[in-house]
């Protein structure tokens, strides 16, 4: 299992989506000093309470690590390996679709400032890191299917 190369790209993967539970994403800041925060909760404020749960976010920000673990341990059934990494692809992109859409919609309710983190830039290379998974995985059941071919 370890020898192949879509188990690191997906251990990878686990390990930056993981990163993503913890700690801020963005932060926001309005004019008027208030320091608003991102995170897997939800929106918080200074003193750390969540004043907006964001569901949607927190649901595929706690999907990403959990599929990904399970794909990473289903090396004996390529199909539903290559299916679950494509799902843990698309959730990626779309935990960054949906930060986009609440960092826009908060800025229109409030003028802010955003201060971007670098976890900002993890559902991006968790997504390369899936599509590679995703491509290594795809090589093995050709090779396994023109070898099953031959017999």
């Amino acid at each position: 299992m370890i020898q192949r190369i879509q188990t690191l790209f997906l251990l990878a993967v686990v390990f930056l989506s993981s990163f993503m539970l913890t700690g801020d994403l963005i932060q926001l800041t309005t004019d008027g000093g208030a320091l608003f925060s991102i995170s897997f909760p939800g929106m918080k404020n200074q003193a750390g309470e969540v004043v907006q749960r964001l569901w949607p976010m927190s649901v595929i920000l706690a999907l990403v690590p959990l599929l990904a673990l399970i794909a990473l341990f289903l090396y004996k059934k390529r199909p539903l390996q290559m299916r679950l990494t494509m799902l843990v692809l698309l959730l990626s992109l779309g935990t960054l679709i949906l930060g986009a859409f609440y960092v826009l919609m908060f800025d229109r309710k409030i003028d802010v400032n955003i201060i971007w983190k670098v976890k900002v830039l993890f559902p991006f290379i968790s997504a390369i890191l899936a599509w590679l998974a995703y491509r290594a995985i795809l090589k093995d059941e050709l090779r396994v299917r023109s070898y099953d071919r031959l017999r």
